[in-house]
C-alpha cells in the first residue's frame, strides 16, 4: 500500500518531470562549467561563478512546483502523516539536486565547484520551501530567483565581514558566513514547510 501511495504522490507532484529537469540542469552545468574553466582568457575554475549561482537556483525552482499538490486542501483531508511525507520529499530532492550538481564541480571543488554548488542548493531549497508556505507552490520560485539575480548583478569585490551573509550565491566556498546563511535558510525554510505545508490556494483544474 505504501508503495502505491508513493507512486501516486510522485505522479501528483510531478516527480518524473522534476528528476528529468534536474538531469538537464546538471548536464548544462557540467558543459557550462567545463567551457568557462577551459577558456584561456578566464580565471580557470574561478570563472564558474555563473554556474554556481544559477544551477542550484534552477534545481530549487524545479522543486518549487512539486511542494504542493493540484488540490492541496483535498490532499490534507487524507489520513497521512504529512510532516513525514514532506520531510522525505524535501530531503530526497536536496540529495538529488545537490548530489547531481556536485558531480559537475569535482575539478577543484573548493574553487566555485562542488562545495559551493552544495551550499547554494541548501540555501535555494530553503528559500523555495519557505516561500511555498507564504506564496504557494506555483509562486515559490519568486523570492529565490529575485535574490540570486540581484546578488549576481551586484557581485561584491570583497567577501569579508558580513558580506557572506547576503552574497552567499556568489561567495567562495571558503567564506564561513555564506555557509551559515545557507544553513539558516535551509533550516528555517524547511522547518516552516514541514509544519505548514504549501499555502492552500485555488485548486488547479
Amino acid at each position: 500500500m505504501s508503495g502505491r501511495l508513493l507512486r501516486l504522490h510522485l505522479r501528483a507532484r510531478g516527480g518524473p518531470a522534476f528528476v528529468f529537469g534536474v538531469g538537464v540542469v546538471a548536464l548544462l552545468a557540467w558543459a557550462g562549467a567545463s567551457w568557462l574553466a577551459s577558456r584561456p582568457y578566464f580565471d580557470g575554475p574561478a570563472a564558474r561563478v555563473p554556474v554556481v549561482a544559477l544551477a542550484p537556483l534552477l534545481g530549487a525552482l524545479l522543486l518549487g512546483s512539486t511542494l504542493g499538490g493540484a488540490d492541496e486542501e483535498l490532499e490534507r483531508t487524507t489520513p497521512l502523516p504529512w510532516r513525514t511525507w514532506r520531510a522525505g520529499h524535501v530531503l530526497v530532492a536536496v540529495l538529488l539536486i545537490g548530489g547531481t550538481l556536485s558531480l559537475t564541480g569535482l575539478h577543484a571543488p573548493e574553487v566555485y565547484g562542488a562545495y559551493a554548488l552544495v551550499r547554494n542548493t541548501l540555501a535555494g531549497v530553503g528559500l523555495v520551501a519557505g516561500a511555498a508556505v507564504l506564496l504557494g507552490a506555483r509562486l515559490a520560485w519568486l523570492p529565490a530567483f529575485g535574490w540570486v539575480c540581484a546578488v549576481y548583478g551586484a557581485t561584491p569585490r570583497d567577501f569579508g565581514g558580513a558580506t557572506g551573509w547576503w552574497a552567499w550565491p556568489v561567495a567562495p566556498s571558503t567564506v564561513v558566513t555564506s555557509w551559515l546563511a545557507a544553513a539558516v535558510l535551509f533550516t528555517v525554510g524547511v522547518a516552516v514547510y514541514l509544519r505548514r505545508g504549501a499555502r492552500v490556494g485555488q485548486p488547479v483544474r
